[in-house]
């Protein structure tokens, strides 16, 4: 930080107090002492030094995104947008979380085009993002289509249908809502409600989505595992069938390939196939556990672009 002190000012008081404080780096005790008042006369003296113009401070831009690992994420896995966000070590998940949506959502606002069809899932991280979005200019048309079903009947901000019901009120946009649970008991909850007209007719727009916003979830870490969709037992099971990831409900081998688990045929929201066929799918994640989940994902064909933190980004590039 560099401060600039205007010295074509005839208030010696202000100068003083400005001098000691910023250019010799004193206390405001210390200020007081030398200046003979008190360190609330110092306080207020500083603030009308600012207002004033004699005390000028300038601080060097921040670049938030690690320009260096954005290129090589795309190089190496061929990938269309790619934002790594700069992370402070030893943070916790939370203020990951939040870094990465106050420095990304400005950008990826930006590819919501006009009439453009945008599909949304649920997630702390598409929260985070979605919390920081917003439409730049007149982007009218754009219609949200809720992209996975509701995980519980106690409905939370990060869920799909909250964040879908977001951006379209940001956007003045039209929201598709999916009427559903996320996954169903059975092959015959699953059926009564994929016949539905109002659940068919969502489902089908789908296929005309151009850009869609996912997470990736990992064992015990993941939106369902945090609703208690899952448990511990479900978690091995899932490891036995050859489970690293997870997108919309839909559970993933390290190839990107749908795994035969009970719970394949049940999923009511986008499929792993309308997702390969969507021009822009953005993963939304941060920390360095989902690397071999994402590059599963990247394999398959899943998600074509990424945004992360270096943590993640370097824990992906290390994977061969």
């Amino acid at each position: 930080m560099r401060c600039i002190i205007k010295i074509n000012v005839s208030d010696d008081l202000l100068l003083l107090v400005s001098t000691l404080y910023y250019i010799e780096g004193l206390g405001q005790t210390r200020v007081a002492e030398l200046a003979g008042i008190s360190q609330a006369t110092v306080s207020r003296l500083l603030e009308e030094a600012r207002k004033m113009g004699i005390v000028q401070i300038s601080v060097k831009p921040f670049s938030a995104r690690d320009d260096e690992l954005e290129e090589q994420l795309k190089e190496r896995h061929n990938l269309n947008t790619v934002l790594v966000i700069k992370t402070i070590p030893g943070h916790s998940d939370e203020n990951r979380r939040r870094a990465l949506g106050h420095f990304a959502g400005p950008i990826i606002s930006n590819l919501i085009q006009s009439n453009s069809r945008v599909c949304v899932a649920a997630g702390r991280h598409i929260n985070s993002l979605t919390d920081n979005m917003s439409p730049s200019g007149n982007t009218p048309g754009v219609t949200f289509i809720q992209a996975m079903g509701d995980i519980s009947t106690h409905i939370k901000e990060d869920d799909a249908i909250e964040i879908t019901r977001k951006l379209s009120k940001r956007w003045n946009g039209q929201f598709l809502r999916l009427q559903a649970p996320a996954i169903t008991e059975n092959s015959q909850t699953y059926e009564a409600f994929v016949s539905h007209e109002q659940i068919k007719f969502v489902l089908s727009q789908i296929d005309n989505a151009d850009l869609a916003f996912v997470g990736i979830g990992v064992h015990g870490n993941s939106v369902f595992y945090d609703r208690d969709f899952l448990k511990t037992n479900d978690i091995n099971y899932l490891v036995q069938k050859g489970v690293v990831g997870e997108i919309c409900g839909h559970f993933f081998n390290k190839y990107g390939d749908e795994c035969n688990t009970a719970y394949r045929n049940h999923v009511i929201g986008v499929s792993l196939e309308q997702l390969k066929k969507i021009p822009q799918v953005i993963a939304v994640t941060s920390g360095p556990y989902r690397a071999e989940a994402l590059a599963a994902a990247i394999r398959g064909n899943l998600i074509n672009s990424l945004i992360i933190d270096d943590i993640g980004a370097k824990a992906l590039m290390q994977l061969s």
